[in-house]
């Protein structure tokens, strides 16, 4: 026979009870399926949180790369633009220079003393400046100078005619004179007398001990406003021979002031080669006899480098020639057609 169970509780309570363990059980469930939620988005954030710091860690190192890149493009680059600039700001060389380029590939490079030979230096500096020498010709090569200075071409060695109708020089090309705005064309009867100035030499330009080394640039004052000469050998001869109308010879002395030296030994050996190439004209009828070197070599271009802004910058060549120079002599000698 099958013993009946007791129990202490009624079947409501029983019930009641089962039914609050249901929903304990349930509750946890609940609680663990929420927590697993939780878990995920967390995941989720940190997961998202990461790529983010990836991407700013890329593009940080991206830009850190960049930076770098930079640097050494501009390490690379910059000196080459500052060298085409100026090429002689890498040594520190303040003084000024003039860079002359030649159609045979050669490079003359000279150191203008600005300070010491003011009014011949200042007029070298002028001409250069604007353009005066470019594509033109080495005249004459003799007596231990190479000579330049505003002509556009040379006749050929056998040329017969007069030095006046051969020399083709600037000062008489009216058309060239009416485009060199660096002389106002009001200041003249007429343009072709914008180079018909004669200047002083300067008080330290004319002393004999620098006039006869080598490798000195001097300019002739006394009979022209736009001719210089590099001397190419030691104790360089100052004179020229010129065929008189009557068919004898005289020997003419020239007046070189001081404007610059040689940079380099290259330079010596350069103007030293030009002036080997040198043929006397023989067949000049009147005229100096010049020894043009052949063929032509001409001067593509003069640049000038380390210029003192303070003076150039507004510089006017009239008013500044006609003060005086450091010694109190009057740069400017005469000015033939101003008006």
């Amino acid at each position: 026979m099958k013993q009946k169970r007791t129990y202490s509780l009624t079947a409501k309570e029983r019930k009641a009870l089962r039914a609050a363990q249901d929903k304990k059980k349930n509750g946890r469930s609940a609680e663990s399926a929420g927590g697993g939620s939780s878990t995920r988005e967390a995941a989720e954030s940190e997961m998202v949180a990461a790529q983010k710091n990836s991407r700013k860690t890329n593009m940080t190192v991206i830009a850190v790369v960049g930076v770098a890149i930079a640097l050494i493009l501009a390490a690379i680059l910059v000196p080459s633009i500052m060298y085409v600039v100026n090429p002689y700001s890498f040594n520190g060389n303040d003084k000024v220079m003039a860079r002359f380029s030649l159609s045979n590939g050669m490079t003359l490079e000279y150191i203008i003393e600005e300070d010491k030979y003011d009014t011949a230096a200042t007029n070298f500096i002028f001409l250069a400046k604007n353009g005066f020498f470019d594509n033109t010709v080495f005249f004459d090569a003799q007596n231990g100078w190479l000579r330049f200075g505003g002509y556009e071409s040379q006749p050929t060695t056998n040329y017969s005619s007069s030095d006046f109708n051969r020399t083709h020089h600037r000062k008489d090309n009216k058309a060239y004179c009416d485009s060199f705005k660096a002389l106002a064309n009001d200041k003249f009867d007429k343009t072709t007398y914008k180079f018909g100035y004669r200047l002083r030499a300067d008080s330290n330009g004319t002393d004999a001990k620098y006039l006869e080394e080598e490798g000195v640039l001097t300019y002739l004052y006394s009979d022209t406003a736009t001719e210089f000469q590099f001397s190419y050998q030691p104790q360089a001869t100052n004179q020229i021979v010129s065929m008189e109308s009557n068919g004898t010879q005289k020997t003419y002395d020239l007046n070189p002031t001081m404007v610059g030296r040689a940079l380099n030994d290259k330079t010596l050996q350069n103007i030293k080669a030009i002036a080997a190439t040198a043929q006397l004209n023989t067949g000049m009828t009147t005229g100096y006899m010049w020894r043009p070197p052949t063929p032509n070599i001409m001067i593509n271009s003069v640049k000038i480098y380390n210029l003192d802004g303070k003076k150039w910058k507004k510089f006017d060549f009239i008013t500044y020639m006609r003060e005086n120079d450091s010694s109190g002599q009057r740069r400017l000698s005469q000015w033939i057609g101003t008006v």
